[in-house]
């Protein structure tokens, strides 16, 4: 069910923060926000997480979706957390501290809990926090007085924090990993077969570097017996798990040439 933002109280507020906190006991993590909680026009995205496929991530923009391919995509980084709710004590002393007004609830005038789009933790155990908006947003004074509770609450707590923005989200590249983030993970019968057919696909490429991706994929998919979408779902994974490299900055377009795409083998 829904979160109703109308009439919210100090406690219907703490019982949704409980819920959230408990979360991280279960196991089962659930953000403080979910899609349907948030009345919008915009595009909201529900999407499942990169490491436990029955998990859904909520994304509460086509910025933050574009936000979570590239956490999804970095190695590095082995959890992550969206719409992680600071606590509503420390974030009010944070803003007393720092002399801005804390958000509330307009109506009933409650402090309203103050969320980090995500929380990272990478494989060294060190933290890091991501704050998407858009480019145009960052010259609101509200924006810029909520973003300063978000990075004191981090430096607080040893998390680094970063704020990325539409004119860094809306690239090629995000593009790119958006239509690759689909082909991320292979069946068990894929993965018995994915590295013969990446050798063959790379030893066909190596003969004409100018073919067209699509011609190649076509002719490995012969050379294993299997049908053309089969070799593209696999050429879309070695890319996603960095086994072919190619340059981000293009469309990844099966009709160009794979000299045009800077296409090779991860250790050519």
């Amino acid at each position: 069910m829904a979160k109703k933002l109308r009439g919210v109280s100090v406690e219907r507020q703490q019982k949704w923060y409980k819920n959230h906190v408990e979360s991280f006991i279960r196991e089962s993590y659930e953000p403080y926000f979910l899609v349907q909680d948030i009345p919008s026009s915009g595009i909201k995205v529900k999407t499942r997480y990169f490491s436990d496929s029955n998990r859904i991530v909520h994304l509460l923009s086509m910025n933050e979706m574009f936000a979570y391919q590239m956490i999804s995509w970095n190695p590095d980084i082995v959890e992550c957390y969206e719409q992680f709710a600071i606590p509503i004590e420390e974030s009010v002393a944070i803003a007393i501290e720092l002399g801005v007004k804390h958000p509330l609830h307009s109506d009933t005038q409650v402090p309203a809990i103050q969320t980090i789009d995500f929380v990272c933790i990478h494989k060294d155990g060190e933290m890091s926090a991501i704050a998407v908006k858009e480019h145009s947003a960052l010259d609101n004074f509200r924006t810029q007085e909520k973003l300063a509770i978000q990075e004191a609450y981090c430096q607080l707590n040893d998390i680094k924090f970063t704020i990325l923005d539409s004119s860094t989200l809306k690239s090629q590249q995000c593009e790119n990993l958006e239509r690759l983030s689909r082909h991320a993970t292979l069946d068990k019968e894929q993965e018995l077969f994915f590295d013969d057919w990446l050798s063959n696909f790379v030893g066909i490429l190596s003969d004409d570097r100018h073919e067209r991706v699509a011609n190649v994929l076509k002719k490995s998919a012969d050379m294993m017996g299997f049908e053309y979408a089969r070799a593209a779902n696999l050429f879309y994974h070695a890319i996603w798990t960095t086994r072919l490299s190619f340059e981000w900055t293009k469309p990844l377009v099966l009709e160009a040439a794979a000299s045009d795409l800077k296409l090779f083998p991860a250790h050519d």
